[in-house]
């Protein structure tokens, strides 16, 4: 059976340390974002989550309808009018257990820093490829060393050498007037916030291709971006690695300006008001 645990603040949970999700972090989670009372991307979150959980086989019998009281009490009896909403499903000996918690937003970033690694590739072969796993140390791990290195995030090739994602976003590139982004088959994960992007340029005219890009790609861009359920679309400024060094063209960016208006209007449009 799946059970549904709500943590609101001050809250302390008991895990048994050798069930499978605390002992090998077997499990998935999403991460929401919470704006002026609304949960935004909602349905295109829990069909991910529920996509995962049947594809990794992680018994998961409760109902969205509960998934989303639990969430909209949680919002209710914190006050909560802004902030990420998260989502960790972890398996166990006899079903599953589903946690709902929230943590602060983020403070909002200008045009990132962001490097350039190709000596951790990621494996686009692996079972967990395309799942918003627990098994998420790599990434952090990856993702400390570049903060402490000054960059916001890092961009990483697989072990095919083409370009993928960042530790925590999806990646485009802008040239020629064409947006570009790394196929699903590199092994990235297919993001709520990416799958809205690619949805969007199409219906306002923008090429989109979607494929296998070398690291040389991002020389040639003419604007470079990142994208997550907590950034939302969030320009490059520079990337840097070994042997690599770029700062992209100042100015306009008339297609970015263009997804950011778009994105902000589907935000309001599929997202649910949870009080007011």
């Amino acid at each position: 059976m799946s059970e549904i645990v709500i943590l609101h603040a001050g809250d302390s949970v008991h895990m048994d340390p050798t069930q499978s999700g605390f002992a090998h972090g077997f499990g998935l989670f999403e991460t929401l974002k919470l704006a002026a009372g609304r949960l935004c991307f909602w349905q295109a979150h829990w069909q991910r989550l529920r996509h995962s959980a049947d594809v990794l086989k992680i018994p998961f019998n409760s109902s969205e309808q509960a998934v989303l009281s639990a969430i909209r009490d949680l919002v209710q009896r914190a006050a909560l009018h802004d902030g990420i909403i998260k989502l960790s499903l972890l398996r166990e000996a006899t079903g599953s257990r589903c946690y709902v918690y929230a943590r602060p937003a983020m403070a909002t970033v200008g045009p990132a820093q962001v490097q350039l690694s190709q000596t951790t590739p990621l494996n686009q072969h692996s079972p967990l490829a395309g799942h918003k796993t627990h098994n998420y140390m790599e990434n952090m791990v990856l993702l400390e060393a570049a903060r402490a290195a000054g960059f916001f995030d890092l961009i990483r090739v697989n072990t095919s050498g083409v370009l993928t994602e960042t530790a925590v976003a999806n990646l485009f590139l802008i040239q020629h007037g064409q947006l570009c982004t790394p196929a699903q088959s590199t092994g990235i994960l297919p993001g709520v916030i990416r799958a809205y992007i690619l949805q969007m340029a199409r219906t306002h005219g923008i090429p989109v291709l979607e494929g296998d890009f070398p690291v040389e790609r991002l020389q040639d861009a003419d604007a470079v971006f990142l994208s997550n359920s907590v950034l939302g679309i969030l320009p490059v400024q520079t990337i840097a690695g070994t042997d690599f060094n770029r700062t992209l063209p100042h100015g306009p960016q008339p297609i970015i300006d263009t997804l950011r208006t778009a994105l902000a209007d589907a935000e309001m449009h599929h997202s649910i008001l949870l009080y007011t």
